[in-house]
């Protein structure tokens, strides 16, 4: 593959004494913290380690900058993403739409993310992540610029809409970069302090929406998503330009091809049933939860509060996920999270006061606190490290089909019985998955095969204690 630009050459990972030669992404795969390689992989051998260095090549470039710069732009459009998203069934609600249609809405929302999901994930692993995330950027802008101006139902819903497509460039650009400046062994710290970041800024996001709705209005807090997305685009400039696969980048092409080669994998049909039966509840919360607190007689900004403490609960469980997984192991948390998940899910309906949906609110976040970065990293460690990106991109493709299935489903039951009806289905689902999830959750995390021992931490890799990733 050709050089594209001079930034092609400047996300490497700080190598050992060893110099770098070839192209700029190949130099930067012999310096990357691959992953061995692995059987049936379609890399090629990295470059010699004593190779010398060309001419005018650009410097390296520290991991934890990169990853600094990653988890920067994470906050920044998880709070634009949460300034709008709890207030959307709101705000359509005052626009005259039924729960029914609501549902629809937030359905329908998830079908183009959908069919582009894969192809996102290919382009990351050719193009590099900062191209996407660019674009990305540029959506959120537009869809915050829509729900500023116009102040109807159709094209609120198109800009909903815009803002899903580009919640797929954020998530697959995002986690391809930590995985490709992690070893084996930071993986899971890495991923955990990248979660950490997405809740705090889910923390400050429906807070601040709710706090601003509830005094100046929808249309001023909506002009926060393109205010925010300001500082995000040079950030996101400086992204690698480069392929974030440690080797030979593949094809855009080849993406549709590769599906089965990856589903074929050990381990990641359970990280995709995981990620969508997990997602199907979380989409019933973000949902029909603000519509149920709104029915309670919750104000906007308590309402914020409420959501808010959702991310409380997914940030605090994420600062001990490496820990977590140590001691008790992938398995054990993804099935205990679960089952707690279902709980919260079905305690909701029972209760209509402030703290004590508070309290159950953060509960729900501890539960998704723990599904969603380990499955990014069991998926990452399913895969050969080429394929990170459209790997990345199918398990977000099943969880957008979670979230357009999930709010129609219960969009009906919400029409046809009452809105607690809706968390009593959500609960009993979880439930009835709980004992299927322990069935194909046995091998998860299970050690590595022959010729796959995990890389050295050295004592500056990414995710070290002394820093927040």
């Amino acid at each position: 593959m050709s050089d594209r630009s001079p930034r092609a050459a400047a996300w490497r990972v700080r190598p050992s004494a060893a110099k770098i030669t070839s192209s700029p992404i190949s130099s930067w795969a012999a310096s990357a913290p691959s992953k061995p390689r692995r059987a049936g992989s379609l890399s090629e051998e990295p470059p010699p380690a004593d190779a010398t260095v060309t001419a005018g090549a650009a410097p390296t470039a520290d991991p934890r900058q990169i990853l600094w710069r990653n988890n920067a732009l994470q906050i920044l459009s998880t709070v634009a993403w949460y300034v709008v998203a709890p207030f959307i069934p709101l705000y359509l609600a005052v626009q005259g739409a039924p729960a029914g249609v609501i549902g629809a809405i937030i359905g329908f929302s998830g079908v183009v993310p959908l069919l582009i999901a894969l192809h996102a994930g290919a382009l990351v692993d050719e193009r590099g992540p900062a191209l996407v995330t660019q674009a990305a950027v540029i959506l959120y802008a537009v869809g915050g610029v829509m729900l500023t101006a116009l102040h109807a139902v159709w094209p609120a819903a198109t800009a909903y809409a815009l803002m899903g497509i580009a919640n797929i460039g954020w998530a697959v650009a995002s986690q391809s970069v930590v995985a490709a400046a992690s070893t084996p062994a930071t993986r899971v710290r890495n991923y955990g302090y990248y979660s950490l970041w997405n809740s705090a800024g889910a923390i400050v996001g429906p807070v601040l929406g709710g706090f601003v709705i509830g005094h100046f209005g929808y249309r001023t807090a909506f002009a926060l998503v393109w205010v925010l997305m300001i500082p995000s685009l040079p950030i996101a400039g400086r992204l690698p330009g480069a392929s974030a696969a440690p080797r030979r980048p593949l094809s855009l092409a080849m993406a549709p091809r590769l599906v089965q080669t990856i589903l074929r994998e050990r381990g990641v049909g359970a990280v995709l049933f995981i990620s969508f039966i997990v997602v199907c509840a979380q989409t019933l919360q973000q949902t029909f939860y603000p519509l149920y607190l709104n029915t309670v007689g919750l104000s906007p900004t308590l309402i914020g509060i409420v959501i808010a403490a959702i991310s409380l609960g997914s940030m605090v469980v994420r600062s001990l996920l490496s820990r977590g997984v140590d001691r008790f192991g992938y398995a054990a948390l993804l099935n205990g999270a679960t089952a707690l998940l279902a709980v919260t899910l079905g305690i909701t309906p029972l209760l209509r006061q402030f703290w004590p949906l508070v309290a159950v609110s953060a509960l729900m976040g501890a539960s998704l606190g723990f599904t969603q970065p380990l499955t990014m990293s069991l998926m990452v460690e399913s895969v050969a490290a080429e394929l990170c990106g459209v790997a990345l991109g199918i398990r977000q493709g099943v969880q957008r089909l979670g979230a357009i299935l999930s709010p129609m489903v219960f969009g009906v039951v919400t029409t046809a019985f009452r809105i607690e009806w809706a968390f009593f289905l959500g609960c009993a689902a979880l439930l009835g998955a709980v004992p299927i999830i322990a069935s194909v959750t046995g091998h998860l995390g299970a050690p590595q095969r022959p010729g796959h021992t995990p890389l050295p931490v050295p004592t500056s890799a990414p995710g070290a204690s002394s820093r927040s990733d």
